[in-house]
């Protein structure tokens, strides 16, 4: 980390990981993550989701994008070479091919400084769904996430509903992603399915669950901070909801960090899926905007490690420390 990012820990609280078979390749990937400068991470995982995907078609994605196209000429110009049907329908497949097994997660649950959270596959009933997430606080997760566009459901589904029942009767955080997704959820008529206001009933029955709304409800390519708004509105009603910044333009953090009260809001950068090559360098564009934004050292602190472990109940470590044993 840079000398002159004036915070003494940094926890990542969003990070994706990738299949890994063995303590080695958790070794190597852990590593990767210190390496880059922080003292610890939230890890969560992508259900599998393939077979609901395989529902939609091609030419569903080409009627949606022909629908939208102007949208991406006027918002999103930049990228607009990258957000082709054929590219989008690619990228959406190659996520579910890549969905995450947790091997050796009772493992990194061990270490002070990680967390684990177990993806919430919401195509089971909710009755199924309550006994495999009980079921996997036995095997080292600390929490559940949810992904809702992925299921093609809204976020007021009753299997959502049975998920943060779940956690909030063992006292465990949520993160729930906010915004669209890469692939075909960019897109509005899938994108709608990341809308977080539809939580307000199910936050109205569940208020202490502890809720993290991942990208604060911001997640898209071709409009950037999406749903940040209706974020906003859960924010101010619920104490119990928090976010974090994961994946969010370096630019627009400032004016999140502005929006949002600072003692509920989180660093995370949703590694590999961003900065893919080099995590360290968006985490010091982040801290370095934010510097120069007039945002005070001691919210900094809280940015970044502060509130994260709170929530989590993980500790920050800025020191070397020992991994995995094989």
């Amino acid at each position: 980390m840079k000398a002159d990012i004036p915070v003494s820990c940094i926890i990542d609280a969003h990070v994706h990981s990738p299949v890994m078979k063995n303590a080695k390749d958790v070794n190597e990937y852990l590593r990767k993550l210190i390496d880059s400068g922080i003292g610890g991470a939230v890890i969560l995982g992508i259900p599998p989701f393939k077979d609901l995907l395989l529902k939609v078609s091609y030419d569903d994605i080409l009627t949606e994008y022909e629908r939208t196209k102007y949208l991406i000429e006027k918002f999103a110009e930049e990228v607009k070479d990258f957000l082709t049907p054929e590219n989008l329908f690619i990228m959406a497949h190659q996520i579910s091919e890549s969905f995450c097994h947790f091997i050796k997660h009772q493992e990194i649950s061990a270490l002070s400084n990680f967390t684990v959270l177990f993806p919430a596959n919401l195509s089971l009933e909710p009755d199924v769904l309550s006994t495999i997430l009980e079921r996997s606080l036995n095997e080292g997760f600390k929490g559940f996430k949810i992904i809702s566009t992925l299921f093609f459901k809204h976020l007021d589904d009753p299997s959502v509903e049975a998920t943060i029942e779940v956690a909030n009767e063992k006292g465990l955080p949520v993160t729930i992603h906010g915004g669209c997704d890469p692939g075909i959820w960019e897109l509005p008529k899938f994108c709608k399915y990341g809308d977080p206001s539809k939580l307000d009933r199910i936050l109205n029955k569940y208020k202490d669950a502890k809720i993290i709304i991942a990208h604060a409800g911001g997640y898209s390519a071709i409009a950037p901070g999406v749903f940040i708004d209706e974020t906003l509105e859960l924010v101010k009603k619920y104490p119990n909801v928090y976010i974090d910044t994961s994946a969010l333009p370096v630019q627009l953090i400032p004016i999140v960090m502005k929006m949002f009260p600072r003692d509920r809001i989180m660093y995370g950068s949703d590694y590999p899926a961003v900065s893919n090559a080099n995590p360290r360098n968006y985490m010091e564009d982040v801290f370095l905007t934010l510097l120069s934004s007039g945002i005070s050292k001691r919210d900094l602190e809280k940015f970044a490690h502060e509130n994260a472990e709170s929530i989590f109940d993980i500790e920050c470590l800025s020191q070397n420390y020992d991994l995995i044993n094989p």
